[in-house]
């Protein structure tokens, strides 16, 4: 049988991934020991996830319910049967009573817990991993739970802020849609009985309503393939690396992608490292989370500049653009204070209040930003509309 895994090596330093062929998961976990890997998920290839992912405020839940259970000296199998009974989430709480099988079989809780990737992500396993290694699980599970409450604000935050904008200009274009396809053909008719003479203006409004009207169903299916290559493109190393290189450039929602993916970074490398992952391992993950393939390839770079001999700061100052020198500088006081796990979550807790600033500045501009752009296209349409009205009555004197 077929078996897909995400393994660590012995040092915690790098992760591999693949498949194995083995008869049974004790074998294919026996087999990975031998291979010197530690195996951070397993589970049989071609597994169809039987439930829906949960939310982070579920998962956020349930590891703070984790930790309060360990804290007060419930055992870990104990705890595990709690949960799988008052979990509010049926993934979660199939995912408890699987793991507490499989820990009760002697299989390790980051083991065991790597064979539920719907239910547990990837950096939830590997600080589960560290902590069981120090013997810090309680702490370790409060600070998953913080890391994922303050990731899902903030990520919140981002998507409330750039609802409205959306939202807002979905009207505008429906607005002009109509305008286009119901109004203008009123007047066209009009003009046309009238035999009046029409400004460049008229002309010109006419036509896109004309070629609007006309060719619709062609305008409509070109932006479909339009949207379905670009997300084809978007899906390959190249596209990807490109356009999320270019979503770092655009005016306005660029610097909030930036601050937003670098502070996301500052979190997730901050929560690793403090949970005893050495950096080259929570870079390897926080690679993972970038969120960003263009990102994500810096990031390779900075683990290979680190492998050769240059602390974290060094590696980080030779791409300013993206990890700006404030950011790299206070990584630097974390590297020579021995506090670089509080250094990064101070960096990143202040460019979340940044993005919060930004994102809430972008939704008091809005507004009258839109009404502006409204106004004016309001403005031309009646302009161009009413225009030759003005020319109606000369025509009828005049025959």
């Amino acid at each position: 049988m077929r078996y897909l895994y995400l393994a660590s090596d012995e040092s915690g330093t790098r992760t591999a991934e693949g498949v194995i062929e083995a008869e049974n998961l004790q074998e294919a976990r026996r087999r990975l020991r031998e291979m010197g890997l530690f195996p951070l998920r397993l589970a049989p290839a071609g597994r169809r996830r039987r439930h829906r992912r949960p939310g982070s405020g579920d998962l956020v839940l349930f590891m703070e319910q984790f930790a309060t259970l360990i804290g007060a000296g419930v055992s870990l199998v104990q705890a595990l049967h709690t949960l799988s009974l008052q979990s509010p989430h049926p993934t979660l709480r199939h995912a408890a009573q699987q793991v507490r099988s499989r820990v009760e079989g002697g299989a390790g809780l980051a083991e065991a817990m790597g064979e539920f990737p719907e239910a547990f992500p990837p950096i939830v396993v590997r600080m589960v991993a560290a902590a069981e290694l120090s013997g810090s699980l309680e702490e370790t599970l409060r600070r998953v739970a913080r890391y994922l409450d303050d990731a899902f604000e903030l990520q919140q935050k981002i998507r409330s802020a750039l609802t409205y904008p959306f939202f807002a200009i979905t009207i505008v274009l429906l607005a002009v849609v109509a305008l286009l396809v119901v109004v203008v053909p009123v007047f066209q008719k009009l003009y046309a009985g009238a035999g009046a003479e029409l400004p460049g203006i008229t002309l010109a409004l006419l036509a896109v309503s004309d070629a609007v009207r006309r060719y619709a169903p062609l305008i409509l299916l070109g932006a479909v393939l339009l949207v379905w290559a670009f997300r084809r493109w978007r899906a390959t190393p190249t596209g990807g690396y490109l356009i999320d290189r270019a979503l770092l450039g655009l005016p306005v929602f660029g610097p909030i992608a930036h601050k937003s993916g670098l502070a996301r970074f500052a979190r997730t490398l901050a929560t690793l490292y403090a949970s005893g992952i050495n950096i080259l391992a929570a870079l390897d993950a926080a690679r993972d989370l970038a969120g960003n393939r263009y990102v994500a390839a810096l990031i390779d770079e900075v683990q290979d500049r680190i492998a050769k001999g240059e602390s974290l700061s060094q590696a980080l100052s030779h791409e300013p653009e993206v990890f700006v020198p404030m950011f790299t500088r206070m990584v630097s006081i974390g590297e020579e204070s021995g506090e670089l796990d509080r250094m990064l979550d101070q960096v990143g807790h202040h460019l979340e209040r940044e993005v919060d600033h930004t994102t809430k500045r972008l939704s008091g501009m809005i507004e009258p930003v839109m009404t502006v752009v409204l106004g004016v296209i309001v403005l031309f349409v009646a302009l161009a509309l009413y225009l030759p009205l003005f020319e109606l009555p000369g025509k009828v004197m005049g025959r």
